[in-house]
Order: structure tokens, then sequence, then C-alpha cells
């Protein structure tokens, strides 16, 4: 989630983007920019990323060898980013995701609403939610998930009640109409729902109030069963297509929220562990980098589950 408006690159500092290759267990850098700063990427199923920066949406098209475990890094910059058409479409923040169908992004607007830009590039923008619900309560939509089948949108809703306090809820969002169904209503702040098969994962502070932990929802449960369990703050649950890795982004003790520019870590579970599995697993690092917000925020796995991509912002000293 981020309402962060016109987030820019500090004096010195470079955005990044790298891909992992899971089997090698090693890293590429793949573009570099001191003047975009790209955030969230989502693969397509030729490999193309899907990024938000400056408010708008981009392609990044990767060479044919830019995956996997080859020697060097192939490292693009700012004119390799495609524009993609979003007429009647607000500023996006870098909460966006891909339609199963691979014909569209479903992007969150920084006016709180959702919206379909078709792709590849081009045609126009369909208002997916245009939420109009009457003062004193206020509903942002904050996208981090689509269902395999295309058919539901796993959202966080933030809202402003009666009383002023901001509350962020996790719910399920009917493409067709926008109407959430709300699967908590609480106080605990939660975000970075998504779907691992039919299975919701997200992050929530239910468990530890002030510190983020991994969560899961089986279908037709209704209380969610802590994943992770340290005193690291853990956010963005992103499980592999194939089910068989949970990649999260993991803040060292005491961080609040998911801010930028931060030493954090990318980890690594067994995908097995969304369903409620026993099982002894202790997180592998796979990377230590300078990010947070921007890094992950969105599913970063490529379809066939090989490797991921990820942001980073290093400051040159």
């Amino acid at each position: 989630m981020s309402d962060a408006r016109g987030r820019q690159l500090l004096p010195g500092q470079t955005s990044r983007v790298h891909v992992y290759d899971v089997e090698s267990r090693t890293s590429r850098l793949v573009f570099e920019s001191s003047t975009v700063l790209v955030e969230a990427p989502n693969v397509l199923a030729d490999g193309t990323l899907v990024l938000n920066g400056n408010g708008d949406l981009w392609l990044l098209r990767l060479p044919d060898d830019a995956h996997g475990d080859g020697d060097g890094d192939l490292v693009l910059d700012e004119s390799a980013l495609v524009p993609v058409p979003m007429p009647g479409v607000p500023e996006i923040n870098n909460d966006h995701v891909l339609d199963p169908s691979g014909n569209s992004v479903v992007v969150s607007g920084r006016d709180g609403d959702l919206y379909r830009v078709p792709l590849p590039a081009g045609g126009a923008a369909a208002t997916l939610t245009d939420v109009t619900t009457a003062l004193p309560v206020v509903r942002k939509f904050y996208l981090h998930g689509i269902a395999p089948d295309g058919e539901t949108l796993a959202a966080i809703v933030g809202e402003h009640t009666e009383d002023g306090v901001w509350t962020t809820d996790v719910a399920l969002v009917d493409p067709a109409t926008g109407d959430p169904t709300f699967l908590t209503r609480d106080e605990y702040a939660d975000d970075g729902v998504s779907f691992a098969g039919e299975v919701l994962v997200w992050n929530s502070e239910r468990f530890t109030p002030g510190t983020a932990q991994l969560v899961s929802l089986r279908p037709g449960a209704t209380d969610p069963v802590r994943i992770t369990n340290d005193d690291r703050v853990n956010w963005f649950p992103h499980v592999s297509p194939d089910g068989s890795h949970l990649l999260y982004l993991s803040y060292e003790p005491g961080v609040q929220g998911h801010p930028a520019d931060h030493r954090v870590e990318l980890r690594l579970l067994p995908g097995v562990l969304v369903r409620g599995a026993r099982i002894a697993a202790v997180p592998e690092t796979l990377v230590t980098l300078d990010g947070g917000q921007g890094t992950v925020n969105v599913p970063p796995w490529s379809p066939d589950s090989r490797w991921f991509a990820y942001c980073d912002y290093p400051v040159r000293g």
C-alpha cells in the first residue's frame, strides 16, 4: 500500500531492477536509472516487466538472456521504458496486478479506485471501482492480488471511520461491480493480501500489534493462521505460481509500516506453509538490499516460478 505522492529519487540515488534465479540463487542487474524511480515489478508471460513510476505504468522488455544464471549484468536505462497509455486513469501508486489472461493489468489509482488497463499498450481503460460512499466513511482500495480464474480481486480497503480513525481491512472485490466482501473488520493493521491458489496470504499486526507478521486464510475459514513468528517486521508475501516458494520482504525489528530506503531482506520459505503445514522451516535470506517501499509490493514472480524481479534504491557515497 502506498499513498506517498510523487516519490522522487534522493540526491545520488538510483532506481534499479534485478532478476533473481531461484535454482542458482543468483541475482542479475537488468535496469538502472538516476532519473526515473520505478517500483513493484510484475512479470508477463514473455518475461516483460510491468512497473510503475512517476504515477504512470511502464513496460520493460528484457533481453532474451536476462533470465537465468548467466554471467554478468545486462543493464538497461530509462530509454528502455515503454509507457502504457491509461486514458481516463489518474496517477497510480505501486499496487498493480496482472490479470491471469495476460491481456490487462489492474491498477490502484491515487484517487482510491481500481482501474483495468489493457495490455499490450493501447486502448481505453475501464473503471473497475468508482467508490462514491457518502461521508463520513471514505474508502480507498489497494490491490495486491487476483484469483487464478480472474474472477475475484484481493485488496486492502482503507477507511476513515466516523471518529477519524484510519483502518485497513482485507476484502474480496467483484471486478464487475467493485463491491467488496470484507474478510476482516477490526482494528488490526493489514496489508499486502494476495492469492496462493485458493488461499489468501497477507501481513497483519493481529498477533503482534505494531509488528507485521505473515498470515494465511483458507477458503471457508474465518480465523487467519500465522506463518511467520519472529521479531522482524515481515511484509508482502508472494507465493510462486507453482506453490513451491513463499517470498517476502523483511525489515529489522522495530520498523513501523513499510518505509522506503531501509536495509531490508528478501526471504524465502516453503510455500506449503500457507496451508497451515506444521514443518520446521527457517527463513532463507536471498538478498540484502537498500529498499523496502517499492521493492516487491505486488506479485513479482515469473509464470514458470523460476525467477522473480525486485527493485532496490542505493545511494552512492
